[in-house]
């Protein structure tokens, strides 16, 4: 059965076909389609909801839901190949071998199934409210469905759950704003002038152009809404933008050999930054280490470093002590709490090498203290030494 449902200004139809469904005790799936391309699966049992997913981004659907609720799985080891018949989606027979093997409990799978269910929901709630929407339902076999159902959920709440939170978007102004998109820093300059500098380094630390606004929010541990209502005045300024998320591949086998981009990425010299709002020391060690075959970068206001070296991620980074603004130690430590740089060497640059200074760097987990002048010898034996261990 496939029906059309006409453009809404209000989000209405979806929740008579699903009434129809539950009605018919439809066990199977209900799969839904938006005339933007997008489209999700819903998963009944005797008409209630077992699982649902985004058709176009369910391995990193999957991988947000399992860090939220079950960060002890290792999600790049989950080689689980979609060969079995029993089940109907590769994500949920993910959910399901890991729930009978007792890595994630009842109540952790149930939380997942729940959450899942939750987000399409709204997912398909803001689709409608932007244009048509299609529907299609197909039957499966009862007795496979009702053995392979971890849980079977209450139509009614998980639809008033989703019809709220969206509600709640909606009312913030932000009806045509995706969770699923990555914010992304467009105008930098514009948000330095305009911001304070607190606020600034948040941004620029926090938004790393990788992560959707759901998953950024749950890396922050606070809400979409409210991570989202704050980004607003940037969005609509252009000084942020949006850009849509594509899937991740499906976690392969362990020790698989390394992609022919990783491969090349290798090949090249390692780039070695620095940090110091003195040009002659950027020149210094950029003599030193372009000669020994390095490549070099070279940052003079720290103000402006966390989004150079996202930029350019290099892999060891040399940080001036005595900045303006921001010190060696808060550059370190800002560094440090983002993914990208937790495990590149940061080695500290001063002119006073003392005790209380090189404890101080320890604190913000610098990897090295090199004094000042700069000497040729023990920049290239530090650099060669912090790059063996990452090796």
């Amino acid at each position: 059965m496939t029906v059309t449902v006409a453009k809404q200004q209000t989000a209405t139809r979806l929740i008579p076909q699903l009434a129809l469904q539950s009605q018919q005790q439809l066990t199977g799936q209900l799969d839904i389609q938006a005339n933007n391309g997008e489209g999700w699966s819903l998963f009944f049992c005797v008409g209630r909801p077992i699982w649902a997913t985004c058709n176009s981004r369910p391995v990193r659907c999957l991988q947000r839901q399992l860090q939220r609720h079950s960060p002890q799985v290792e999600f790049d080891n989950l080689a689980i190949r979609d060969t079995d018949d029993r089940f109907f989606c590769w994500n949920y027979k993910v959910i399901w071998v890991l729930y009978k093997h007792q890595c994630i409990s009842k109540d952790m799978a149930v939380a997942i199934i729940e959450n899942s269910v939750t987000d399409v929901l709204f997912d398909i709630l803001q689709a409608e409210r932007q244009g048509t929407l299609t529907f299609n339902a197909t039957p499966r076999e009862a007795l496979t469905m009702l053995r392979m159902q971890i849980v079977a959920l209450n139509l009614k709440n998980a639809l008033k759950k989703a019809k709220q939170a969206f509600q709640a978007w909606s009312e913030a102004g932000l009806a045509p704003v995706s969770p699923n998109y990555r914010p992304i820093l467009k105008d930098l300059e514009q948000l330095q002038a305009h911001t304070s500098v607190k606020i600034y380094q948040q941004l620029v630390r926090k938004i790393d152009g990788e992560q959707t606004l759901r998953e950024l929010a749950d890396s922050l541990e606070i809400d979409c809404l409210r991570l989202t209502r704050s980004l607003r005045p940037y969005l609509q300024k252009g000084w942020i933008g949006l850009q849509k998320a594509s899937d991740i591949p499906r976690p392969s086998q362990p020790n698989k050999p390394p992609s022919h981009r990783k491969a090349a990425e290798r090949r090249q010299p390692p780039l070695v930054a620095c940090v110091d709002d003195s040009p002659q020391v950027c020149k210094q060690l950029e003599a030193i280490l372009t000669e020994a075959g390095y490549r070099f970068l070279g940052i003079t206001d720290s103000v402006q470093a966390l989004p150079i070296l996202l930029e350019h991620r290099p892999d060891l980074i040399f940080l001036d002590l005595v900045m303006p603004v921001a010190n060696g130690y808060e550059v370190c430590t800002q560094l440090r709490r983002m993914s990208q740089f937790q495990k590149t060497p940061i080695a500290i640059l001063t002119g006073n090498d003392g005790v209380v200074d090189r404890v101080r760097a320890k604190m913000v987990k610098a990897s090295d203290f090199l004094s000042k002048p700069i000497n040729a010898e023990k920049v290239l034996e530090t650099v060669k030494r912090l790059l063996a261990v990452t090796a």
